[in-house]
């Protein structure tokens, strides 16, 4: 099986396959599905019974135009969360490779690269937006994943 058909199998709730899936790579792209600032920090402590999660405050995106289908998430500079609109499902020793795609850095936003070795869903990350803002559509690819 082909790197891109064990991807197909491997994501879930694809948005939209001819481009999500290129057909001259062994990638997928992961496409934005909400975003939020965080709201109240997290704890993280030696044990974990103090263990609490950072709160966030889930953004509307806005149209730029009345008969937009989709909006607009205009951030300002900081740290926000992203959840994707696909979910991964990983067999026993099997992961991907999460990384930003280059586009995406080129307009000024960046998130940690990760290793996923268990099956997400939804598939979140932190992004951090660079000093000049970024508008980001509904749906926009983010990142791309790679089978390891």
């Amino acid at each position: 099986m082909s790197a891109v058909e064990e991807l197909k199998n491997i994501l879930q709730n694809i948005i939209h396959e001819p481009t999500q899936f290129p057909e001259d790579g062994n990638l997928a792209f992961l496409t934005v599905g909400r975003v939020g600032r965080l709201k109240h920090p997290g704890a993280l402590d030696f044990g974990g019974s103090e263990y609490a999660e950072a709160e966030v405050e889930w953004l509307e995106p806005e149209p730029q135009a009345e008969d937009d289908k989709y909006g607009w998430w205009n951030l300002e500079p900081g740290t926000y969360q992203v959840e994707f609109n696909e979910g991964i499902s990983l067999s026993e020793n099997s992961g991907v490779l999460l990384q930003i795609w280059a586009q995406a850095l080129k307009a000024g936003v960046t998130h940690p690269t990760a290793v996923i070795t268990d099956s997400v869903n939804p598939l979140s990350t932190l992004l951090h937006v660079g000093n000049a803002g970024v508008g980001i559509k509904e749906n926009a690819r983010l990142s791309e994943v790679r089978l390891i």
